[in-house]
């Protein structure tokens, strides 16, 4: 065999393969049973001249512990790609930063595809992170592929991240300013019994690259379509590139994102045989070479202190999923790179929506909810669970396409059906259905804390009740992107609640809100009301309440004040009349928005209603309804009213008869 380079010992760190002016330097774990058994340990190299892999031994004495290094000295061959070997056992590198023979989404593979070093040559253009505070963000939830695999996604790469590029107009035309990445690195989606490619007992010969076979073909064949598993972590995942190069097809959409004003987070999960500081270094290898924003750290033990210590990662947001809080007085609190993703928002508002007793005192702990040394991220539906349109049309969970008997999924999903389980005709319930929608997203766009929207549920996508479609790589779980009017009426909603967030700062505070005047202005920042003014109804039945929040306490640009906003929540199956709080003299009531576009109907049919908002004394609210007024300067209400988007009105007059809450 010709060599043109010289084996030598090198440092045992970092580990990885990388090139160095001296050549390639290796570095890696050798398996702790081989370890003791002294199995051979080295490196399977392929490059033009060694296209049937040459195994290359570590030398002797080349490492410390379980950890060997070489250095083959004048080898600078960086097409090159390689495996580890021990015996007959041969593995990928969990280091490696490329891998050099990329595969169809899905595809069974015949070999394991082989890894490459670092290839550093890419040109950022001056790119940077973005840093928003996590009052600014408007976060939303994506998977990579998914996005844009249905075919009326409308992008020309689809289900890609050139697919995911294409989207940037809609995501800005929405009013995003991050996105979360569901697992996105490298992971073997293929979760058949019998694995595509054994652990063991493969010599170099049969580790050739070979075509592989569509997944779509082999019968009984299932995917980890979401990836939630350990994988190659420091690797952009392969199935999501439109070509050969994930590597720089990922950084290419991260760079688009950030030219467009988008934050790009990912999630990571991590399960406990990944040591905590392999974890630090991962997070270090993405801010670093990839310019990620930020992450949603999954798994168990994770060291949520030690990445908050990390200077490298001290702009970085760093999201968790863990129960406990951390104390106010702690250094991860103050070091405001902390999100705290809870599930409590998410159970609290279904069961306020859906008309639960006793949820109004929990609803208005949410909404005034906020950090200064941390963010609190509040969603209703995410990537588990019932998507937000299947919240409002099932009772359960209707899992059975997942092949496992309907038992897997979460069974307490706090969801309401609306009088009909799954898809219906019925004018009334999908009107009910919409107003529930609206009511949803109206509770986490109009909450103080940082909203997280999934995407598709902006315009009502469905997963048919699948509450749990990790193994869907299909219609299912994509995103159906041919709208229909009600959810073309959803996404207009949503965009109309993300824009007053984004200008109006009393929406969208850094700091709690008191209940107090402590600006002796003569409000509070926020004050509760019920059937009359300042005297709002949390008892256990009550399920209406009215919220103000006063604009003095949210300056726009630092230099004048906020308006007053009004919000009323009436999620009680019968209509309910608010008591309007008086405003400073020379403003007014205006209505901004509403959850029914029928209720100035309803409202006229009720007798005296609209004299009595016209007074400025009390508003009707239809059943299951959220309204939303802000005052307004008399003088300009009456030439500025292009400013605020009239509510949708139905082409024509009639009310909609709502009984029980079955209705």
């Amino acid at each position: 065999m010709h060599q043109n380079f010289e084996v030598k010992k090198a440092a045992a760190y970092p580990l990885g393969v990388s090139f160095c002016e001296e050549g390639m330097r290796v570095a890696a774990v050798c398996g702790e049973a081989s370890y003791e058994r002294g199995d051979e340990f080295g490196l399977i190299l392929y490059d033009r001249k060694h296209r049937e892999g040459v195994r290359i031994p570590f030398p002797e004495g080349s490492g410390t512990g379980a950890v060997r290094a070489m250095l083959l000295a004048g080898y600078q061959d960086r097409e090159c790609s390689y495996l580890f070997y021990s015996g007959e056992r041969v593995w990928q590198d969990p280091f490696c930063r490329k891998l050099a023979n990329p595969y169809r989404y899905g595809a069974r593979r015949k070999s394991l595809p082989r890894c490459m070093a670092q290839d550093d040559a890419y040109d950022w253009e001056g790119d940077e992170t973005l840093r928003y505070p996590y009052e600014d963000v408007i976060l939303y939830a994506l998977h990579v592929r998914g996005f844009t695999k249905h075919r009326t996604s409308g992008v020309a790469h689809r289900g890609t991240y050139p697919g995911l590029t294409e989207k940037i107009p809609y995501l800005r035309e929405l009013g995003i300013t991050s996105i979360l990445l569901m697992p996105a690195y490298e992971f073997d989606e293929i979760m058949d019994e019998e694995p595509a490619v054994a652990a063991a007992g493969q010599t170099a010969g049969q580790l050739q690259a070979g075509a592989a076979e569509p997944a779509e073909e082999k019968r009984g064949c299932r995917l980890n379509y979401w990836g939630y598993q350990k994988g190659l972590y420091y690797v952009p995942k392969s199935g999501y590139a439109d070509g050969r190069d994930a590597v720089t097809e990922f950084k290419d959409m991260v760079r688009e994102m950030h030219k467009n004003g988008i934050e790009v987070l990912m999630q990571f999960y991590f399960p406990p045989e990944i040591t905590q500081t392999e974890m630090l270094d991962i997070l270090k290898f993405w801010v670093m070479e990839y310019h990620i924003d930020g992450f949603h750290v999954m798994g168990v033990d994770l060291p949520i202190d030690m990445f908050t210590k990390e200077p490298l990662l001290c702009e970085t947001k760093i999201l968790t999923s863990q129960h406990h809080e951390p104390d106010p007085g702690s250094y991860m609190a103050r070091t405001r790179r902390l999100g705290w993703m809870s599930d409590g928002f998410l159970y609290d508002m279904r069961k306020a929506l859906k008309g639960d007793d006793n949820m109004v005192n929990q609803l208005l702990s949410h909404m005034r909810r906020a950090r200064p040394e941390t963010g609190i991220v509040n969603y209703i539906a995410k990537w588990d669970g019932l998507r937000l349109a299947d919240m409002v049309a099932y009772d359960r969970k209707h899992n059975e396409a997942n092949g496992e008997d309907n038992r897997d999924g979460t069974d307490y999903n706090c969801s309401w059906n609306c009088g009909v389980e799954g898809r219906s005709r019925r004018r009334s319930i999908q009107e009910l259905r919409l107003r529930q929608m609206k009511n949803a997203l109206s509770l986490v766009f109009l909450s103080q804390g940082t909203p997280l929207l999934y995407s598709g549920d902006e315009f009502g996508n469905t997963q048919e009740g699948n509450n749990n479609p990790y193994c869907q790589d299909n219609a299912v779980a994509w995103i159906k992107w041919n709208h229909t009017e009600i959810g073309k009426e959803l996404l207009d909603y949503t965009k109309l609640l993300i824009r007053l967030r984004k200008e109006h700062p009393i929406l969208h505070g850094r700091t709690p809100l008191k209940g107090m005047d402590y600006l002796s202005c003569g409000y509070p920042d926020i004050s509760y009301h019920g059937r009359e003014a300042w005297r709002p109804d949390v008892s256990p039945a009550s399920r209406s309440v009215g919220i103000m929040l006063c604009g003095r306490y949210g300056e726009i640009d630092g230099r004048e004040d906020d308006t007053f906003f009004y919000i009323g929540i009436n999620l009680h199956w019968n209509a309910y009349y608010f008591g309007l709080p008086q405003l400073p003299r020379g403003r007014r009531w205006e209505l901004c928005a509403s959850s029914d576009p029928h209720g100035a109907a309803e409202a006229e049919a009720a007798g005296g209603a609209e004299e009595q908002a016209e007074a400025q004394q009390e508003i009707y609210v239809a059943p299951r309804t959220v309204v939303i007024y802000m005052a307004r300067d008399c003088a300009a209400a009456e030439t500025a009213e292009h400013d605020i988007p009239e509510p949708e009105k139905p082409q024509k007059r009639r009310t909609v008869r709502r009984s029980g809450k079955g209705a």
